[in-house]
């Protein structure tokens, strides 16, 4: 479940954070030497006394939500544990930092709670669901957060007022909900479906299907286009256009890809360019040049009679790091 530091172009190291259901929270830091981009550990230890289902940054603060109920915080620059925020009363779902100053929180028991992260005071919570939350994603002005929940509805927060702004019965349930950067665009994700949204339009301008599991998915920014990746039960990474078409896709585990997430980094060339990160139930989290990605699934193929599993396997990327957790 990468989760990454800030959304500003990294320059010197940006840090990846990873949970497990062996209770385990890893920190890798991601860092150029000469050329090359290393994964290096920074910490690895045992965080809760169940599985970790979330995990977020936010500046210097690191929060993590487990099946035990609670939400372990860390301050990552004096690295000591801050303690334990106990708001909930089921596994914790989803945690979402806006910035530095203020944290979202998810869980089983259907609510949402908003905390100031300069005391760690919970400010509100948000109740309107009527199951468990199963996702959260804040709009990247701070003033709008989406929700969406096993009992099949999204919910669009004003968070200016802490009151729910709509809400809207989805016609399956919901497991993942993120924004576009630019905040124009929404995206719901099912298990085998993207729905993909435009602010203030209550029908989804395109639906994405897919032929597998979908496990992750975000949306990037290339070039001046959003593309939507899903990391999915086969392996593979498939990249979207913002109308919803397959543009391909790449295998880049093992086995099924459990999280995906980007972040924006100054190469040794002084350009910025986007990184995305990969983790996988096959135990090792890698990193991803988003231009190599795009371009793959660009190229003119030079069979375009070839069947899907030959254009696949013709579209074949290194990674700029891997980090083996095993």
């Amino acid at each position: 479940i990468p989760a990454l530091v800030t959304r500003q172009p990294a320059k010197d190291s940006f840090l990846i954070t990873a949970g497990t259901y062996e209770r385990l929270l890893y920190g890798i830091e991601g860092r150029f030497v000469g050329n090359t981009l290393t994964l290096n550990p920074q910490f690895i230890f045992p965080a809760h006394i169940g599985c970790i289902k979330a995990v977020s940054v936010g500046g210097r603060y690191l929060a993590s939500g487990s099946t035990d109920e609670c939400i372990k915080l860390y301050d990552l620059k004096k690295r000591v544990e801050l303690g334990a925020l106990h708001e909930h009363k089921g596994t914790i779902t989803s945690l979402f930092f806006h910035g530095r100053t203020h944290m979202l929180s998810a869980s089983d028991d259907g609510a949402i709670c908003i905390f100031r992260t300069k005391d760690w005071e919970p400010l509100k919570v948000l109740r309107g669901h009527k199951g468990p939350v199963t996702s959260i994603a804040v709009h990247p002005s701070g003033k709008l957060a989406l929700s969406v929940s096993q009992d099949r509805t999204i919910i669009i927060w004003n968070l200016l007022t802490g009151q729910r702004a709509s809400r809207t019965k989805m016609p399956q349930l919901g497991e993942m909900v993120v924004w576009s950067p630019s905040g124009g665009t929404y995206a719901i994700g099912y298990a085998t479906e993207i729905q993909l949204y435009k602010v203030g339009q209550p029908e989804a301008v395109a639906t994405i299907f897919s032929k597998q599991r979908i496990q992750a998915m975000i949306i990037v920014e290339y070039k001046g286009k959003d593309y939507v990746l899903a990391g999915c039960q086969d392996k593979r990474v498939y990249i979207y256009s913002s109308e919803g078409s397959e543009l391909g896709s790449i295998q880049c585990h093992d086995n099924r890809i459990k999280g995906l997430s980007s972040v924006e980094m100054t190469f040794p060339d002084d350009n910025v360019h986007t990184v995305i990160v990969t983790i996988s139930s096959d135990g090792r989290i890698k990193a991803w040049k988003l231009d190599d990605l795009i371009d793959s699934v660009s190229a003119p193929s030079d069979n375009k009679d070839a069947g899907d599993e030959q254009k696949q396997d013709q579209q074949q990327v290194e990674p700029l790091a891997t980090y083996n957790a095993d």
